[in-house]
Order: C-alpha cells, then structure tokens, then sequence
C-alpha cells in the first residue's frame, strides 16, 4: 500500500455513501469536477468488479495560490475520492494526502494541511 494514501473503512452501503459524498464534496464549498464510474468502464470490455467510483473535485481559491507559486503543482490536482464497495454493507474511501503530494512543489504547507483538513471534514461520518 502506498504511504501517502489515506484509507478508511465505512460501514454505509456504497450507492449510499456515493450519493452522501458527492452532496458533501459541494456542500463544502469544493467544485466536483468529475466522476469516474470505473466498474462501468472496465464492465465494457468484459471485466467484472465491485462498484468503483473515483471523484475528482477541487476548490478555485486554491488555484490561484498553486498558479503564483508553482505551477506544476496542477499535476498533483484536482484532489481524487475512491470509492469502493468491499460487501453490500461496507464502503472503503481513500485518498492521496495533500501534505505529502504537494510538498515538493514550492507551496506554503499551510495550504496543503488546510486541504487534507477540509477532506477530512468531508469524510467524517
């Protein structure tokens, strides 16, 4: 398993879940950008998983901030939620920690432990 990426098992059923964090994601005043429905994706060429969501979502004033400072940052952005259904009644979420993505960009570190403070308040259930 990767360092830098912060998991956690919850037990909501993942279309429930699903719907719940996307209504979280804007409700903390972050743009959901996009959605990856990888189950579908990879159900189109003959391959069978659990439901798998990837949700893409980041905040414009943040932006600004990486464009000013260093601009290859953006390769590190936007922020990305993996959903995973481990049973029916069992979601796993996970996600690449800011502090440690950004840190080799010339970025405040304060910016980075706002952002990984903010998706966590989106994840506390």
């Amino acid at each position: 398993m990767k360092a830098h990426v912060i998991r956690q098992t919850v037990p909501v059923p993942f279309g429930q879940l699903y719907g719940a964090l996307k209504k979280r994601i804007v409700d903390h005043d972050f743009l959901l950008l996009h959605e990856i429905d990888t189950q579908a994706i990879v159900a189109k060429h003959g391959v069978r998983i659990a439901p798998l969501r990837q949700l893409l979502f980041f905040h414009p004033k943040y932006i600004a901030e990486i464009m000013a400072n260093d601009p290859l940052a953006i390769n590190d952005i936007p922020l990305k939620l993996v959903l995973h259904q481990l049973d029916e009644t069992t979601t796993q979420l996970s996600f690449k920690n800011p502090v440690h993505s950004l840190q080799d960009y010339g970025l405040k570190p304060e910016m980075a432990a706002e952002l990984l403070k903010r998706v966590q308040g989106i994840l506390s259930f």
